[in-house]
């Protein structure tokens, strides 16, 4: 059985369909199963029960059963149960008081003091890019009613960086490190042996996308620090600091469409310039979508569909031969043995550092903003 389900530390069979969602940009991970009543069981599952969902030998949701829905006739007995990661309570819960921490300090230090004074010290905090460390001028903190992973997602993006999971319950430092899959999306006309997406759907828009974003910059959250600096730092003054501003493009907005940024808004990097970039970056990876449904769970052998790899895209009805960077993924399957994935694919370069060159006079940038070419070659000439 490629799936298996485990609640309260056993293997359960009664389950008709085992659905679970991967995100990149999601610290918790989630499952939704559907089971029956069992002999001498009539409700198997119950709200909290430790529970794994394993898809091909590999663990996507370790966690707890966060919620649990039942109906009941004479003629069906039904019950939904969602699993969440243990990373859900991070999720869920508050900081608390005394979260302060004095840089220099890493985001997984950081991150791994939240856990520990929040009582959640089992959630391991792994990093897998290593950002720069916080600066003396970034003293950390938040208030105590702000929710542990809101709190680490606001510091996270000053690194340009995301907060994922494992699919064993620790917290997963990362951004996309342009690490290459093993699988591809192919989608020409019916009777092309190679395809292997059964359907899809795109999208591209121009929601909260502008072709030239503009980030202010912003002294220190901590006014003890600049006083103790000598009286002409630069970065302290406020004529410097009001026209340090930086920007980042997407050219394939209209140049007439503009976003700026107030200093207190703008710190989701280490200078104005990072902040412009990682706000552009995502807005145009929320902007840009292909979904595409496949048979089974592995892109390649011994390899599951997971979000983070880049791979090749081609459909011919949608114009699209690029590669692009898996987002998300659905794995799913029903009882009488339907196994699909559902793969949701943005712009190559989502979550990256890079940021946009300024367009040169009179450009105008691509129509689509995904890098389209012509049907049946790559733009690096890899496929034709």
């Amino acid at each position: 059985m490629p799936v298996i389900v485990m609640i309260a530390g056993k293997p359960f069979t009664g389950w008709k369909k085992v659905s679970a969602n991967l995100d990149f940009g999601k610290a918790s991970n989630e499952a939704t199963v559907t089971i029956t009543e069992q002999p001498a069981d009539p409700f198997p599952a119950r709200l909290n029960d430790p529970a794994v969902v394993i898809f091909d030998g590999v663990p996507v949701v370790t966690g707890y059963v966060d919620d649990v829905n039942g109906t009941h006739s004479w003629g069906n007995h039904e019950i939904t149960i969602t699993i969440r990661d243990k990373t859900q309570d991070l999720v869920d819960s508050t900081i608390g008081p005394k979260q302060e921490y004095n840089p220099p300090k890493s985001l997984k230090e950081v991150a791994e003091g939240t856990l520990r004074k929040m009582g959640l010290s089992g959630i391991r905090v792994i990093d897998k890019v290593n950002p720069d460390k916080f600066r003396p001028s970034e003293k950390v903190g938040g208030a105590i009613d702000t929710f542990g992973h809101d709190f680490l997602k606001n510091w996270a993006n000053k690194r340009q960086v995301v907060l994922n999971t494992d699919g064993k319950g620790n917290l997963v430092i990362d951004r996309n490190r342009k690490v290459r899959g093993p699988g591809m999306l192919y989608k020409s006309f019916e009777d092309d042996p190679r395809n292997n997406v059964l359907e899809a759907t795109y999208s591209n828009s121009s929601k909260n996308r502008a072709n030239k974003h503009s980030a202010a910059g912003q002294k220190s959250q901590s006014d003890p620090y600049w006083e103790t600096q000598a009286k002409g730092v630069k970065d302290g003054q406020a004529n410097p600091m009001s026209q340090n501003i930086g920007d980042a493009f997407d050219t394939a907005m209209r140049p007439t469409r503009k976003i700026h940024y107030r200093g207190r808004q703008a710190i989701a990097g280490k200078t104005p310039k990072d902040a412009a970039a990682w706000k552009s970056n995502l807005a145009r990876a929320n902007g840009v979508k292909y979904e595409a449904t496949v048979q089974g769970f592995s892109m390649a052998p011994g390899v599951l569909w997971r979000p983070g790899f880049i791979i090749p895209v081609f459909d011919a009805h949608f114009l699209l031969a690029t590669d692009m960077f898996i987002k998300s993924v659905t794995l799913e399957q029903t009882w009488g043995g339907g196994e699909t994935t559902k793969v949701s694919c943005t712009v190559a370069d989502a979550y990256t550092k890079d940021a946009s060159e300024q367009p040169k006079s009179g450009q105008r940038g691509a129509k689509s903003g995904v890098g389209h070419s012509a049907p049946g070659r790559f733009s690096d000439g890899t496929f034709t």
